[in-house]
């Protein structure tokens, strides 16, 4: 893809993680036992809903200049790929979380998949030479912190003991 086209690509392949990650959370509500998990997982599935709707803000205000033809469905799954497999945890962990009545894994999980998430863009965003790249790649970021934030807030009130620094 041209390199016009960066921004328009990150902005596609970070709805795409979102979607994946409103399935994470949506999945370990409905999967657990625990009503604790189950209504903090729902809470951050509509944290990623609104996520997915303020990347396609940003993506639908890229001037033209910096709009590519949509990714295709397949296009958007490889390039979520590598991000897959940096942020998202594998079935089988999600599944021993789900199934686990410890609220404090599944807080641990969500903040591990959301830093991975800050770290990936931020380190996209210092590495693009072009403004426009690294001012979206960092809107991106700062969205990832805010939830980074929330989970690590929800942390500290519920197990303030255990709280890693």
């Amino acid at each position: 893809m041209p390199v016009k086209y960066e921004a328009d690509r990150a902005l596609q392949v970070a709805i795409e993680m979102e979607r994946l990650g409103q399935t994470f959370y949506e999945s370990l509500a409905s999967g657990c036992g625990d009503a604790g998990i189950a209504a903090l997982a729902t809470r951050l599935a509509k944290d990623e809903e609104r996520h997915i709707a303020v990347f396609t803000r940003m993506w639908n205000a890229l001037p033209p200049v910096h709009r590519g033809p949509p990714l295709t469905e397949q296009e958007r799954f490889a390039a979520a790929g590598e991000l897959r497999n940096k942020i998202m945890p594998d079935a089988s962990a999600v599944r021993e979380v789900a199934l686990s009545p410890d609220l404090r894994k599944a807080l641990d999980m969500a903040i591990e998949m959301e830093a991975a998430a800050v770290d990936y863009y931020t380190g996209l965003a210092s590495g693009r030479a072009g403004l426009l790249d690294a001012a979206v790649l960092t809107g991106i970021a700062n969205e990832e912190k805010a939830h980074l934030t929330m989970l690590q807030e929800q942390r500290e009130r519920l197990f303030p003991q255990t709280t890693n620094p």
